[in-house]
């Protein structure tokens, strides 16, 4: 079951690639504030859950209109949260969505959209996130780049593919002694070993069709910039 979170970021991706996005995936979960987003592209989530302290009362009223508008005869999932919570929105949209899968006995991947803009605390809690749920191999797509959540407890590997060339490519450790190898970079590394956080994984180029990063150990976040 693919499952897109629309989150709640004060600077959200633009309409056209949250409608793309939703397009390629089963459902569409709204993630607080993220239900504005999708109202204006015109995307009506599958689900929402959050505390609704950043969504607007016209995004939260539209949310609950289309729940009634629902003519399969199953009812739009709403999770509301008290505000005085320990994790944030993003969190919950994680643990909602790996209960709609287990609902439908399904496996579950999960992308994630509007999420990283406007506050540097927030884009760093974002990260914190992801790589809790590294078993997932989550995907966070903006409109400035796409980042995989590489791991050995989830997908260990990310074949860049021919539409990569000459794109620059960073990865971050997400993990102290993640252990990293690159092929078809312009700089290659075989089992390089890099703490969390630590810079060594910026700026490079993909220069070959076949180009791949894979992680050997720990938490990679890698960054493939448009």
């Amino acid at each position: 079951m693919r499952i897109l979170l629309v989150a709640g970021s004060p600077a959200p991706s633009s309409s056209a690639l949250v409608s793309h996005l939703a397009a390629q995936n089963d459902l569409v979960l709204a993630v607080d504030r993220g239900a504005d987003a999708c109202r204006a592209a015109g995307v009506v989530p599958g689900a929402f859950c959050g505390d609704a302290d950043t969504v607007s009362e016209e995004g939260l009223a539209w949310v609950r209109d289309q729940a009634l508008r629902r003519g399969d005869g199953d009812e739009m999932p709403i999770r509301l949260f008290p505000p005085a919570k320990d994790d944030t929105d993003l969190s919950l949209g994680f643990t909602c969505a790996r209960e709609l899968a287990a609902e439908r006995g399904e496996g579950l991947k999960v992308a994630v959209t509007c999420a990283s803009a406007g506050r540097m605390d927030h884009a760093l809690a974002v990260f914190g996130v992801l790589a809790k749920n590294a078993d997932l191999a989550p995907r966070l797509i903006e409109d400035e780049f796409e980042c995989r959540i590489l791991a050995p407890s989830g997908t260990e590997t990310w074949a860049l593919g021919e539409g990569a060339l000459g794109s620059r490519f960073s990865f971050v450790a997400l993990a102290d002694d993640t252990c990293v190898s690159e092929t078809g970079l312009r700089w290659e590394l075989d089992h390089f070993h890099v703490d969390a956080l630590r810079d060594r994984g910026i700026s490079n180029v993909v220069d070959a069709a076949d180009a791949r990063v894979t992680c050997h150990e720990g938490i990679l976040a890698a960054f493939l910039i448009n």
